[in-house]
């Protein structure tokens, strides 16, 4: 299987390499540390315990934080490292953790896996939420290397595709030693694609205790400024949004600026590379834009959010939440973060990836889902129009999360066991 994968990605690889030169040539994040994705991680020095955590992106890497405080508290002497899959997520990590050692993931070829896990020399390797690679999983396993999935998650849709497909991926997923899933819907998808009782935990969602990392209050009084924002000028943040859903919030924005006139507008696009075509979206609808990365935005324009891990602190400023992902076939985007601060949640009817989080958020009353973008403008003008009401909804949200939180004991053991430490 794995020289078949091998030749496979090989054959890929050729056919696409006009689109890849072309991209390594104008696009620095195809050059950056090539090496480590062709397998030359950092070496790793000494014979500590170590265990090695690979991200996928920037919420990966949010999500394991109070985990991995938890796990040094635990076991000091225990070697960290660190992989994410993009340049954001590996910006993230340097920042998140200065005691680990932090690189990109091998592509998923033999050679790339096989030199990168010897060069780290885990005791253990932990995916965050499922990243499985067929190449990489298999490698371990010949490597006597453990793996353990953390705050595993598997969609309906994705569970519905490995399931059409469980010849090739049943044999992968019994490689890994441990899941530790985030609710007992989950877990039983993954029973469902052969894997026993005894692989399989439910643990709880990081999620719910990674959503608040910083002081908010803190937060607003410094970013405050820093956007061009004045004391108490409400403002409305989209946060994680895909295409088409800027279109979608300038034209909502200019319906509901009428009656709220002093509304500022902040979008958060959860892809950084499209900053300019999100941009152009504002300034073609009429409305003027303002990069975050250039200084504090003129008085009149939309923020346009283009930095790395600000999101969560530009929430603390937030009158109203609109979380992106919802209004296309995402699947939604983290909406914990908001719902922590106490502040009021609006989404899309798109919210497959975090179903289990947006209907304990419902069920409170801490977060409203519009079917269609024709009442978007009505049901933020509801919350933004009735301070009451929105406060109302925030403090529902906050309680929920509170009430979801006491995964990190539960996921640091189940490591522990794993460790064998």
């Amino acid at each position: 299987m794995g020289i078949l994968l091998n030749i496979g990605y090989g054959l890929a690889g050729l056919l696409a390499s006009p689109y890849l030169l072309f991209k390594f040539a104008t696009d620095e994040r195809y050059r950056d540390r090539l090496e480590e994705r062709l397998g030359e991680a950092p070496e790793r020095k000494g014979d500590a315990p170590c265990l090695w955590f690979h991200c996928a992106s920037v919420g990966e890497v949010n999500v394991i934080r109070p985990l991995v405080k938890e796990l040094k508290h635990r076991r000091p002497d225990l070697a960290l490292h660190v992989s994410t899959l993009t340049q954001a997520g590996l910006e993230n990590a340097q920042k998140a953790f200065p005691e680990a050692c932090t690189h990109y993931w091998p592509l998923d070829f033999t050679f790339a896996a096989r030199q990168a896990i010897e060069r780290v020399r885990p005791t253990a390797i932990a995916l965050v939420e499922l990243e499985v690679w067929p190449n990489f999983t298999e490698v371990a396993e010949r490597l006597g290397v453990p793996m353990i999935v953390v705050n595993g998650r598997l969609s309906r849709r994705s569970h519905r595709r490995y399931r059409r497909f469980s010849w090739f991926w049943r044999p992968i997923f019994r490689r890994i030693s441990q899941y530790g899933a985030q609710s007992e819907d989950h877990a039983k998808r993954f029973r469902d694609l052969g894997l026993d009782d005894g692989r399989v935990t439910v643990t709880g969602n990081l999620k719910y205790d990674a959503a608040i990392a910083f002081d908010p209050d803190t937060a607003a009084r410094e970013l405050r400024p820093a956007l061009g924002l004045r004391d108490g000028e409400p403002l409305l943040v989209c946060g994680s949004t895909h295409d088409p859903e800027e279109k979608i919030i300038a034209e909502t924005y200019l319906k509901i600026r009428p009656s709220h006139p002093d509304l500022r507008l902040l979008v958060a696009p959860r892809h950084l590379e499209r900053a300019a075509d999100v941009e152009k979206i504002f300034t073609g609808a009429g409305l003027p834009c303002a990069r975050r990365s250039a200084g504090p935005a003129p008085a009149d324009a939309v923020i346009l959010l283009d930095t790395v891990g600000e999101l969560a602190k530009v929430y603390a400023l937030a009158g109203v939440v609109f979380i992106g992902g919802t209004f296309c076939v995402r699947g939604g985007q983290n909406m914990l973060e908001p719902a922590a601060l106490g502040k009021p949640v609006v989404s899309g009817p798109s919210l497959d990836n975090f179903r289990e989080i947006a209907d304990a958020l419902i069920a409170v009353g801490g977060m409203r889902v519009v079917h269609n973008s024709i009442d978007l403008p009505r049901a933020l003008s509801d919350l933004l129009g009735d301070p009451t009401l929105a406060r109302v909804t925030g403090e529902m949200a906050r309680k929920a999360v509170e009430a979801g939180k006491g995964a990190i004991q539960a996921t640091a053991s189940l490591l522990e066991s794993v460790l064998g430490v």
